[in-house]
């Protein structure tokens, strides 16, 4: 009704010498071609803007979803297990119970490998601490190091596909696996000897005890906080060491996942009835999970966009096919003095070539600015990537040609006699 308002007024305010100057029964007042005009301009410029957005989110959706996250995602199903303190109190309890669980978790045919950890990669939550090197400068108060901290059990690192770059893991048979060993990934490695063997030395890390620990071992990085967050420095403790209450397995499976949860749930069972398995999904879901939000703007703003160009669409038709329609005497004139129909095609789409182009430039301004506040809704893209400004760009020119293709179709059939007779 508010849009319905604006030609309405148009037309009541008119002037009648204005309207028959300007072209008698079939004459398009230059105001309303103007007011037309202008509002494909603007839906144009709105849809560059929201296309070129999305452009943008759906290309760092691409880049993001080609990170590496230092693991395997295929065929690893995850399920946490929690064991109540009024049970399970003493460590001891929790190792035992743990250990005769992965016992017949590893005689499943279609198991491959199986562990725990205290938590899982990109599930946001984590526990961090700092820590000191042995034998380099100590850091001034509030400056040293802060590393995450995983505990581990059983075949973790197997199970989720992380690499063993240098040295060993942990073996159950060495009991000093337990005391005063860790294993650190590749960041924390680089960080203190780039150019050395991180393997044999010591560092004291800030937990319950204040020891050294040898590092027995080095693995890859794994972006434990997010895919567009870089790997952080990571220790991974045994689960004898520090046995948490609740731990996540990881299990890889052969085939599909579904039959061993059902296993593994049944072994559960019977190893103690009051228990139960959460949150079961396999690392697929994690990690889809951990981009939801970011999926979840890139569709939104997609399907604004797609409806944003449709409407574009829609308003260079019509404008073009209302001012074909209202030349059908200059057209016919046109033909009749031996104009080519190419050449009326190519002014018809012309003109709609030159709404969009107009509509382009202020879109792209107006995109140049809204996009620096997307920055950081951003990965691996920059808020001005010409790629994605230029598709946008071509995509609405090709838009308002094919938009104005029909309507200049159209006007090439025009018969110059029967035009000029009915006028």
């Amino acid at each position: 009704m508010v849009f319905g308002l604006i030609p309405a007024f148009s037309a009541a305010g008119a002037s009648l010498n204005d309207a028959l100057k300007e072209g008698g029964r079939t004459g398009s007042a230059a105001r309303g071609n103007r007011a037309r005009s202008m509002f494909v301009v603007v839906e144009v410029a709105l849809a560059l803007v929201l296309l070129v957005g999305a452009g943008l989110l759906v290309r760092s959706f691409v880049r993001l979803m080609d990170v590496d996250a230092g693991f395997d995602s295929e065929h690893t199903v995850t399920m946490r297990v929690s064991l109540p303190q009024a049970r399970y109190g003493q460590p001891v309890q929790r190792s035992q119970f743990l250990n005769r669980l992965f016992e017949r978790v590893n005689r499943i045919p279609e198991v491959q490998a199986a562990g725990a950890v205290s938590f899982l990669p990109l599930a946001t939550l984590g526990s961090a601490t700092n820590y000191e090197v042995v034998g380099q400068p100590v850091p001034p108060l509030g400056q040293g190091p802060v590393t995450d901290v995983r505990v581990i059990s059983q075949a973790y690192f197997k199970a989720m596909g992380i690499p063993l770059v240098r040295g060993r893991l942990f073996e159950e048979q060495q009991a000093t696996d337990a005391q005063n060993k860790v294993i650190v990934n590749q960041a924390l490695a680089r960080r203190h000897w780039p150019n050395e063997d991180a393997i044999g030395k010591r560092i004291k890390v800030n937990w319950d005890q204040n020891r050294e620990d040898e590092i027995i071992g080095v693995v890859g990085d794994v972006r434990h906080a997010g895919l567009e967050s870089e790997a952080r420095s990571t220790i991974y403790w045994p689960f004898a060491r520090n046995a948490y209450g609740s731990m996540t397995l990881t299990v890889r499976t052969a085939t599909d996942s579904g039959a061993v949860v059902n296993s593994i749930r049944g072994i559960v069972r019977d190893l103690d009835a009051d228990l139960a398995l959460a949150d079961v999904k396999t690392m697929g879901d994690v990690v889809s999970r951990s981009v939801a939000q970011r999926r979840l703007m890139m569709v939104m703003l997609a399907i604004f966009a797609a409806a944003a160009l449709l409407l574009a669409a829609v308003g260079i038709y019509g404008v073009i096919a209302y001012s074909v329609t209202q030349r059908t005497q200059e057209i016919g004139i046109r033909l009749a003095l031996g104009a080519q129909r190419a050449d009326v095609l190519r002014m018809i789409v012309g003109q709609a070539a030159s709404l969009a182009c107009a509509g382009i430039a202020i879109g792209g301004a107006g995109a140049a600015l809204l996009t620096k506040l997307m920055t950081e809704m951003l990965f691996g893209v920059t808020p001005f990537d010409p790629l994605t400004f230029g598709a946008v760009a071509a995509l609405l020119i090709g838009v308002a040609l094919l938009a104005s293709y029909l309507p200049g179709r159209r006007a090439t059939r025009v018969d110059p006699v029967i035009a000029l007779r009915a006028e």
